[in-house]
């Protein structure tokens, strides 16, 4: 049994535990407590999603670095072009 419960985005399993049971042949049933409804998965599944999850987690991270130091680039690059323009306008 899990810990933590459902939230309300499971319909009626909300506020329901997960129980959790290892069948033969490596297959893994999930299912809310006190329920028949079961979800079965192979277990090489589940470390795949675990594998991608964490993968895709340092993919995001690294595209956020990226897209932070492109925003302070392009605002040196606004910064240098609106001082160039009061630079360079003449005076009347």
């Amino acid at each position: 049994m899990t810990n933590g419960k459902l939230d309300g985005s499971y319909g009626p399993d909300r506020d329901k535990r997960i129980a959790v049971t290892l069948l033969p042949g490596d297959m893994l049933q999930l299912r809310p407590e006190r329920t028949r409804r079961a979800e079965t998965i192979a277990l090489i599944d589940v470390y795949r999603y675990a594998v991608r999850c964490r993968v895709n987690a340092s993919v995001l991270e690294r595209a956020r670095a990226k897209k932070e130091s492109r925003a302070i680039r392009l605002a040196a690059d606004r910064q240098k072009r609106a001082e160039k323009r009061l630079i360079e306008r003449p005076c009347e």
